[in-house]
């Protein structure tokens, strides 16, 4: 039985599906177990390779979705669908709109929308669009799914909000939208009359290299970029905006490119403060560092600062300073403040990073989490403020 035919069985028979449902969260508890699959294969022979790819992917995603252990996803699914905690955050931001989803993949972010708008997901590959399907189901999702290529639909979406998350080519360096599919753009040209548009974008997508108006939205997820969107200007008037979550802070206005240096012989307060990646990518830094605060270490992925003031509520890590050191013998010194964990902030290449980790936490037993920050002259010790 051919991948399509077997999710159509489990469309359309409600015992069959929950027959495999079950059979593919009993071959996760195998894998969980350290079973091989080889060894799970005898017990499971029928379909094996269907069901042990969505049961790697359930433990793929057990982290992104609250309905992990009833969802249909391919690996491809399981690595770029919008995690549910961005899905809900967005649903609620494109309340109570018509969207049109050129592209809906597994069907992930059509489901959280829908829980506010009214949504319609096409999908040309037959098998992720029954994947999208099966989907809704635990989530009692009111979405629809129209299976085939969004250029030759007649239907009239006119009014409509287009949303696309377009597949990309996978390690591509060169992010533009013609090596999109579909190209936003393409489908703008053919769909005029959409009243606005919502587009995932790679989130290191150069600006320079994005041809179409609109807000620029970063979201993080514990402190890591997780998405680019960019919303017309008929959804949204902002110019840029930064969102961090879990803790739902969101930060917006004109961006600017942030210009300073770090100085040698800085005095360092009695706080390090880290913003946002998101922050950061969405040019908003000058919203966030205070004038009095001192640059202490800046990188493409870290800017660093240094003050005497706790901020309650600061978009991003903040630290108590501990100690100082000239250099990184410090294993005495972590002893005496009962270190057990070392994390290194700053550039390193991996090599050393795994070296001096390991050479430092084999000598400590203490109970606290340690961070390493490289000032412009000395190294900053710290403890991160929860």
């Amino acid at each position: 039985m051919n991948l399509y035919n077997f999710l159509n069985k489990l469309i359309e028979s409600e015992k069959y599906y929950e027959y495999i449902d079950n059979e593919i969260n009993e071959i996760v508890e195998l894998i969980h177990m350290g079973h091989s699959p080889e060894s799970i294969k005898k017990t499971h022979r029928n379909n094996f390779d269907y069901l042990f790819e969505f049961a790697k992917s359930r433990i793929k995603i057990a982290d992104k979705f609250s309905k992990y252990n009833h969802l249909f996803m391919d690996y491809y699914s399981s690595m770029y669908s919008t995690p549910e905690i961005i899905g809900k955050y967005r649903a609620k931001k494109l309340a109570g709109n018509k969207i049109i989803d050129a592209g809906s993949g597994a069907g992930m972010q059509d489901i959280m929308l829908s829980e506010y708008s009214m949504v319609t997901g096409v999908e040309i590959d037959r098998n992720r669009y029954l994947m999208a399907c099966l989907n809704g189901i635990p989530y009692n999702s009111r979405a629809t799914f129209l299976r085939g290529d969004f250029f030759s639909i007649n239907n009239d979406f006119s009014g409509y909000v287009l949303f696309s998350d377009p597949l990309r080519p996978v390690n591509s360096i060169e992010k533009i939208f013609l090596k999109f599919s579909p190209n936003p753009q393409e489908i703008l040209h053919v769909k005029p009359k959409v009243s606005g548009y919502v587009l995932d974008l790679p989130p290191h997508m150069e600006w320079k290299n994005i041809p179409l108006k609109g807000e620029k939205e970063y979201i993080s997820i514990k402190g890591a970029l997780n998405r680019l969107t960019l919303y017309s200007p008929s959804i949204s008037k902002n110019i840029s905006t930064a969102v961090v979550l879990p803790e739902n802070i969101i930060i917006t206005g004109e961006p600017e490119d942030f210009k300073t240096k770090v100085e040698n012989n800085v005095q360092i307060g009695s706080y390090i403060y880290v913003p946002d990646i998101s922050i950061t990518y969405a040019k908003l830094l000058h919203l966030v560092v205070h004038p009095d605060w001192t640059p202490v270490y800046l990188d493409s992925r870290r800017q660093i600062f240094s003050g005497n003031s706790f901020e309650k509520s600061f978009p991003g890590k903040e630290y108590s300073v501990v100690d100082y050191s000239n250099n990184l013998e410090i294993t005495s010194l972590l002893h005496s403040i009962d270190a057990g964990k070392v994390f290194f902030r700053f550039s390193m290449k991996p090599e050393e990073t795994y070296r001096y980790k390991n050479s430092i936490e084999k000598e400590l037993s203490g109970s606290k989490n340690i961070y390493i920050f490289k000032g412009p002259d000395k190294y900053i010790i710290a403890e991160e403020i929860n």
